[in-house]
């Protein structure tokens, strides 16, 4: 199943997603490439066998891609809801555009290519959303607009040029390494400053990280899947009292409070007044963050397990036991203040 003979290449190999990747890959007996920046934080990959390589993506001149590279993941990606048309063009779209332009440019002839987008461009706040049953549409971010154009790009390749790509949508992506979003979750609940937002029973569309890794290895082997997208989901979608309850469990701590749902939306307006004040200001939350937790969003995954053969595990303890064991081992080496 992981076709241990072929060379595969991962973009942002140093972040959360990446460097799950890279382990995933590595256990798999793969020999596996990594895109990096000379100024990344690598420690997610200290003591990994990976083949780093240096350069950037939006600087696609200064380097060159190996040879023997047959299969790329592309993982590299800002990720914010927060983040601004400029930003979201240059980090999501015009990187996506350079690596193609790079593996051209190289005379790489690609097996299969896998790009990381989200499930967030079907849309969000319905039960079971799938391409045929959108949800309510989150274009407001440019985040999500770029990942959509992109999208597009990627599929305009491969109907025009044969270009072999997949395209998975995860949901929600958590797990160790995840310093996007359980990192600050998990910050503030350990010091007793994280409160529940209302009742806390709505569902959400969580995707373990270690389930991502399974629908990438799967892309990369199913043959005739290119130009096809999936959506990737823990199978069973958990409220968010029982997903914050897990991690206050296994801190050994208890929410701070129970806070209204307007109160947490205004909340949110005004950390996001302060973010386009300061804009180096990074707000825990936003009124966007607080609708996701305070209503129900799922995607259907039955064509993925349809056609891949995914099976996702859903065992929700154990995937919080490994992201508190990760943030405790974080806070002991002095990377987490």
């Amino acid at each position: 199943m992981s076709g241990p003979g072929r060379k595969i290449l991962v973009t942002g190999a140093n972040g959360f997603i990446g460097s799950n990747l890279c382990a995933h890959f590595i256990r798999r007996g793969r020999k596996v490439y990594g895109l990096v920046r000379r100024t990344a934080d690598l420690h997610f990959l200290r003591g990994l066998e990976v083949e780093l390589f240096f350069g950037d993506l939006g600087e696609p001149a200064g380097f060159r891609i190996p040879d023997e590279i047959e299969e790329v993941v592309h993982a590299a990606s800002v990720v914010s809801d927060l983040a601004g048309e400029a930003v979201c063009r240059r980090q999501i779209y015009g990187l996506a555009r350079n690596l193609v332009g790079r593996i051209r440019a190289d005379g790489i002839r690609l097996r299969r290519f896998v790009y990381i987008s989200t499930a967030i461009v079907l849309g969000y706040r319905r039960l079971n959303i799938s391409p045929e049953r959108p949800g309510i549409p989150a274009d407001f971010m440019p985040y999500v607009r770029s990942k959509k154009r992109t999208e597009a790009y990627f599929l305009d390749e491969y109907a025009g040029r044969g270009f072999p790509v997949v395209i998975l949508r995860p949901s929600d992506v958590y797990g160790p390494n995840d310093r996007t979003s359980c990192l600050p979750i998990l910050k503030g609940m350990d010091a007793g400053k994280f409160p529940y937002v209302g009742h806390g029973r709505w569902r959400f569309p969580l995707c373990d990280v270690s389930n991502l890794c399974q629908a990438v290895e799967l892309s990369l082997e199913i043959p005739g899947i290119e130009g096809r997208a999936y959506t990737v989901a823990n199978g069973i979608a958990p409220t968010w009292r029982e997903f914050f309850g897990g991690l206050l469990q296994e801190l050994d701590r208890k929410p701070s409070a129970t806070v209204p749902v307007p109160v947490a939306m205004g909340l949110g307006f005004l950390a996001e007044t302060a973010h386009r004040l300061l804009p180096r200001l990074d707000p825990v939350i936003s009124r966007y963050r607080i609708r996701r937790i305070t209503t129900h969003t799922t995607f259907d995954i039955s064509r993925t397990m349809a056609e891949l053969g995914y099976r996702p595990d859903d065992r929700l303890d154990r995937q919080i036991k490994a992201i508190v064991a990760w943030f405790r081992k974080e806070q002991q080496a002095g990377y987490v203040r």
